[in-house]
């Protein structure tokens, strides 16, 4: 999902957390960072008090990875620590132009083939591009296996090129309460008389959902296996230059569909087909 920064929490907000650091006493109560995380906790955080911001900042002061470790624990591990990579230029050159869609080719019974492994920040005109090669009615395969997801964003304006803009498609719902997304429209493409997406269990997060959304709202059908189920979505809380806190917020839910436990898919793949899948 979409890296999030916790934003710069409002006068008074910050007044009542300094409070209780001084309370607590912190050894600096006007820790913003700490502050901030706080405000991460209570908003997005699990409803416990054992990592609630009195209860972190008794026990950890102004201390970010003593809270951290604290919130991955009571999480059961849903909560992650994670080092904050600082690559070289070769690396990051890498990464922005490496191509979401993997593959495409044209199967034995005509249809077109597209693998798309993650949602990169060139995804959606790579993904117009590939679905305007499939304009001859035999159909469209979309391989989402080994889609361990990516942005929410680009997941949504990729599930707008088959469906067209679509108000309250999913929702989300958190601590303070259930919000609408809606699938984007904008540019259209020829429409897919036949579609199939493939996935199994490495297929995660964006990569789920998206299939979930193409199954409610674009007839396709599902086959595989059971996906990873990663049905919520992480907010990102910077602690410092090396490390950064996945904080589970709010839970993802598509009309119609269960992403609980994973999706589940129509059918399993067929051998025969499996193997010609993969382009």
């Amino acid at each position: 999902m979409s890296p999030w920064w916790v934003q710069s929490a409002t006068a008074t907000s910050l007044a009542v957390l300094a409070a209780v650091l001084s309370a607590a006493g912190a050894a600096s109560a006007g820790d913003a960072a700490f502050a901030r995380l706080l405000v991460a906790v209570e908003t997005y955080g699990p409803a416990s008090d054992e990592v609630s911001a009195a209860s972190l900042a008794r026990a950890c002061g102004g201390d970010l990875h003593c809270a951290a470790a604290r919130i991955v624990t009571a999480s059961a591990g849903r909560a992650r620590l994670e080092p904050r990579a600082h690559p070289d230029t070769d690396t990051i050159r890498w990464v922005r132009t490496r191509p979401s869609v993997e593959a495409a080719a044209r199967g034995g019974d005509g249809r077109l083939v597209v693998r798309l492994r993650h949602f990169g920040r060139k995804v959606v005109p790579e993904m117009s591009a590939m679905l305007r090669q499939g304009t001859t009615g035999d159909g469209l395969v979309l391989d989402l296996r080994a889609n361990r997801g990516g942005d929410l964003g680009r997941m949504l304006q990729v599930a707008g090129l088959f469906t067209g803009a679509r108000p309250d498609a999913l929702f989300l719902t958190g601590r303070t309460g259930t919000s609408p997304l809606a699938i984007p429209g904008g540019e259209t493409v020829p429409q897919q008389q036949d579609i199939t997406v493939l996935v199994d269990r490495e297929t995660a997060s964006s990569g789920e959902i998206l299939a979930a959304l193409l199954r409610r709202y674009a007839d396709a059908a599902v086959l595989g296996e059971r996906t990873a189920g990663k049905d919520y979505l992480y907010r990102v809380v910077p602690l410092d230059q090396d490390w950064r806190l996945l904080l589970p917020a709010e839970r993802i839910e598509v009309p119609g569909e269960s992403l609980v436990g994973g999706l589940r898919p129509d059918r399993a793949l067929p051998r025969a087909f499996a193997a010609e899948a993969r382009p």
